[in-house]
C-alpha cells in the first residue's frame, strides 16, 4: 500500500499537473499470477517528440516489436524537465527545445508491485547528437523511428502484440494505453 510519502513526493514534482490518465491493472482485468500489493512508486519524464517537419518520434525495440515514447525515470536528486532533457538525449539522441506541459499518466502495475506517475511534455527535438542506450536497451534493438503525425505513431504502438521490453504482456497493454493516452492529449 502506498505511503504519505508517495503523495508528498508527487507534489515534490509537477503538483498541478492536470491528470491525462489513469491506468488501473486490475480495473482492465488483466490479472497476473505475480501480482501483488503496489508497495513502491516509480517517477518517470515522457516527451512527445517532434521534429522541424512535424514529425513524431517514437522508440521502437526491434526484438520484440513493441514501441514507446522517448522517456523514463527520473533519477533520485533530479528535477522533472532535466529527466526529460536527459532521457530523450540517451534514447532518440537529440537535444530538445520548446519543452511544454501535456498532464501525468498515473498506473498502478500489480504484476510488479508498481505505482507509476509519468510527467508527460511535448518538446521539438534540435541537435542530434547520438544516442547512449542502456545494455538493456540496445539488446533490445531499441531504435527511434519517425513517425509523419500522431495517428501514424498511434497504430505502431497498437500494432505490438507480443510483450514489453521486460517480456511482459500485461507490461506492454499498459504502456501502450499509456502512451496512446499521451500522444492523443497532445494533439
Amino acid at each position: 500500500m502506498l505511503g504519505s510519502h508517495d503523495i508528498s513526493v508527487l507534489t515534490q514534482y509537477n503538483k498541478d499537473m492536470k491528470q491525462i490518465a489513469f491506468i488501473d491493472q486490475h480495473k482492465l482485468e488483466l490479472t497476473s499470477p505475480h501480482d501483488q500489493e503496489l508497495t513502491w512508486t516509480r517517477h518517470a519524464a515522457r516527451a512527445v517528440l517532434r521534429d522541424g517537419d512535424n514529425r513524431v518520434a517514437i522508440m521502437h525495440f526491434t526484438v520484440n516489436g513493441s514501441y514507446k515514447l522517448p522517456g523514463g525515470g527520473i533519477d533520485e536528486g533530479e528535477d522533472t524537465e532535466t529527466a526529460l532533457r536527459r532521457e530523450v538525449r540517451e534514447e532518440a539522441g537529440y537535444t530538445i527545445t520548446d519543452i511544454k506541459e501535456l498532464g501525468v499518466v498515473e498506473e498502478n502495475r500489480y504484476f510488479n508491485g508498481m505505482h507509476q506517475l509519468s510527467y508527460c511534455f511535448t518538446a521539438l527535438a534540435v541537435d542530434f547528437v547520438g544516442t547512449q542506450l542502456t545494455e538493456k536497451e540496445a539488446a533490445g534493438g531499441m531504435e527511434l523511428v519517425w513517425f509523419d503525425d500522431i495517428e501514424a505513431a498511434i497504430a505502431a504502438i497498437e500494432s505490438a502484440h507480443v510483450t514489453d521490453e521486460d517480456g511482459s504482456e500485461i507490461g506492454l497493454e499498459m504502456m501502450k494505453r499509456r502512451d496512446i493516452a499521451i500522444l492523443r492529449a497532445s494533439a
